[in-house]
């Protein structure tokens, strides 16, 4: 990275780089992360460095103790089960709201946004496993304005942050071997076409069905992985 930039310019490029490698799965989860060899790995200063982890700490995704530095968040089962519980119950309700409330202009913005979804190529073409940039801000985007008509603004922005607090789950979830037979993209026409069918009902449960699978399968990554918190693994093995 060239010194000639500002500091603030520096901070966010490092910003960006390390999001990319935890969102990734480069970056181990529980992770330890050293700003001396950040800075020497993106020829910056150790301050920029601090900055870029500190926003990123902010997000949910790097986590800052006092004594101990930085590090990556770990999987945690309970924390995981219990986001995905609440957007089940938040976006259940705000799809049904915008269903029963939402006009031809409702209808139209879901069409565009899931053409825009199933046109977006999902993986980088290297094997990976990786989802590209592109594909996660449109399918961010369907699933916004799959609630858009919803009556309550307070709802909308309440299942909004609760999915991007999830991206980072979503995204692991993505590196899991032997994953079982699943088609997204089916998944995504289904809650199209009951938006344009207006069967809230159908939708409700296909949200709901759309968000669980990707929480079953995150913590199958998650119970085989020795960053995963061990309360956690506990938990999953004694659920069923």
């Amino acid at each position: 990275m060239s010194k000639i930039a500002s500091p603030r310019t520096l901070s966010r490029a490092v910003f960006a780089a390390v999001r990319g490698e935890v969102l990734s799965g480069r970056l181990d989860p529980g992770s330890r992360l050293l700003p001396r060899e950040l800075a020497a790995k993106y020829d910056v200063s150790v301050s920029v460095v601090r900055e870029a982890l500190t926003r990123l700490s902010e997000q949910g995704l790097v986590v800052a103790e006092p004594q101990l530095g930085f590090s990556v968040v770990s999987l945690d089962l309970d924390d995981m089960r219990d986001l995905y519980r609440l957007r089940v119950l938040i976006e259940g309700t705000a799809l049904r709201d915008a269903i029963e409330h939402g006009d031809i202009e409702y209808e139209s913005r879901v069409i565009a946004s899931h053409h825009r979804l199933e046109r977006t190529p999902q993986m980088v073409d290297d094997g990976s496993g990786q989802i590209t940039e592109e594909w996660a801000a449109a399918h961010g985007e369907f699933h916004h304005q799959l609630l858009s008509a919803s009556t309550s603004p307070r709802l909308r922005d309440l299942a909004d942050r609760l999915r991007d607090t999830s991206e980072l789950y979503r995204r692991w979830s993505t590196l899991t071997k032997n994953l079982p037979r699943r088609d997204i993209p089916d998944e995504h026409r289904a809650l199209m076409q009951a938006v344009l069918d207006h069967d809230a009902d159908g939708a409700v449960v296909l949200i709901t069905d759309h968000i669980n699978r990707t929480a079953s399968v995150l913590a199958n990554y998650a119970a085989h992985s020795p960053e995963t918190t061990e309360p956690a693994v506990r938990a999953a093995e004694g659920q069923h």
